[in-house]
């Protein structure tokens, strides 16, 4: 693959500057897997990790190992699985084996797995890393696969600890998805590792919902062609706000999430102006935003991208405030800040402050008036509004908020939407107007 194969795109909102304290320059940073670009399947090392404690019994365990085989049956036979169950007790039921060998005997397993006690989800994801731990320095993607239903209740149960935890390990190769299943799972704790594991976090309402997300991962598992993505401001980066949730790796750097074939990751930056101003008069090269990404092909070699922001003319307000913006960078900002408003809605949400998430709605609309996608999701919320549903509205704003900020799109994404063409879509790059179900459910 060619360093031109990973294409890396900075667009300003306006191609101008002005001299004002009230303004910021607000930039898209975009990283595409180029269409048409395909090598070899990425190898995939993947530890599926199973809640089996005692609020599993039953529909929601039946449906979990439904859905674990079927992520199982969509591996290549060269990919690499391990199960790892876990109430307060954790164990292994199939250690990581190569899928070729164990295949035939996925039914049995599965059948063996029975409900049990308390949540020691830390331990279960710990013991699932573990797993992966001997593959994780080869040319593989190694993927823990949390699905729970319930909180933390035995074992560490800190988020920030477990989150640490998490983040070591994946800068280290070990990158963790989350999957919760039903409405009393700890949605705060399951996207925070999420975020932390540079994976996605996704939820199924029930227990017919949970396929979905796991025909996104594995789809976005088999069709990777670069992982380990990373950006890194040069030059001035204190100035620079990253308006996404990315886990930063250290000052000045972000991980971003890997990208699937024909895919396309994004970082919505800004800067107030006099700083945008007095770095571009301060470059070399003329440019207020020098940056580089380095990214992980899938035999393992290292490529990085550098890429400069064009030198901007600076203009009076006037002139500036009359120019027009780019309609991409607008909405993608439009849809970050909507994702903040949604954060703020989950946390009025858990105090039942139906008269705040309102305002808040309110608010969400206005972001909303050239995104319809956006638009029918506000019309979801405010029916888990109208009815009071508290659980409901928690997980759709916190997953809601994670899709906005942090979601691979497709190349050149409409902004016209479609539920019935999101259908056509790969599972990972659909958008969804409620979360926790399957698509074209009727939501």
């Amino acid at each position: 693959m060619q360093a031109e194969q990973l294409n890396v795109t900075i667009t300003p909102l306006k191609t101008i500057l002005t001299n004002s304290e009230k303004k910021d320059l607000q930039v898209l940073v975009r990283i595409a897997a180029k269409a048409g670009v395909r090598e070899s399947h990425t190898p995939l090392s993947v530890a599926l990790v199973l809640d089996r404690s005692g609020s599993m019994r039953g529909a929601r365990l039946e449906a979990a190992k439904g859905a674990a085989k079927y992520f199982i049956d969509q591996l290549n036979p060269n990919d690499e699985v391990c199960l790892v169950t876990y109430d307060e007790k954790v164990a292994v039921p199939l250690p990581l084996t190569k899928i070729s060998g164990f295949r035939p005997l996925l039914p049995e397993i599965l059948s063996s797995i029975s409900s049990g006690g308390s949540t020691n989800l830390h331990a279960g994801w710990l013991e699932g890393a573990q797993q992966l731990a001997q593959q994780s320095g080869a040319s593989r993607m190694c993927r823990v696969v949390l699905l729970s239903d319930g909180k933390a209740n035995v074992g560490l149960k800190n988020v920030r600890a477990i989150s640490d935890q998490v983040s070591q390990l994946a800068a280290a190769g070990i990158t963790t998805t989350t999957v919760g299943i039903g409405l009393d799972f700890n949605e705060y704790l399951m996207t925070e590792v999420a975020i932390a594991g540079q994976g996605a976090a996704m939820y199924g309402d029930r227990a017919e919902d949970l396929i979905e997300p796991l025909e996104a991962e594995v789809g976005l598992l088999k069709n990777l062609v670069w992982h380990e993505v990373s950006l890194q401001i040069h030059g001035e980066f204190g100035h620079w706000t990253v308006h996404n949730p990315y886990a930063a790796v250290e000052p000045g750097q972000w991980r971003l999430p890997s990208l699937a074939n024909q895919s396309e990751a994004w970082i919505a930056l800004s800067i107030p102006m006099p700083h945008a101003i007095a770095a571009q008069a301060g470059s070399s090269n003329n440019s207020a935003l020098r940056i580089s990404v380095r990214a992980k092909k899938p035999d393992g070699d290292v490529q990085v991208v550098c890429a400069s922001l064009l030198h901007l003319p600076v203009v009076s307000l006037e002139e500036f405030n009359d120019y027009s913006d780019d309609e991409l960078v607008r909405r993608r900002f439009n849809e970050v800040e909507a994702a903040q408003i949604q954060r703020q809605a989950y946390r009025a949400a858990g105090m039942r402050q139906w008269g705040r998430i309102s305002q808040l709605l309110d608010q969400l609309e206005a972001k909303a008036n050239d995104n319809p996608w956006l638009s029918e999701t506000i019309v979801v919320l405010r029916r888990l509004l109208e009815a009071r549903d508290q659980l409901r509205l928690e997980k759709e704003l916190m997953y809601a908020s994670h899709s906005l900020s942090s979601r691979l799109t497709e190349l050149d994404e409409s902004i016209s939407f479609s539920q019935r063409e999101e259908l056509d879509k790969a599972a990972f790059l659909r958008r969804k107007i409620q979360q926790g179900r399957r698509s074209g459910s009727g939501n």
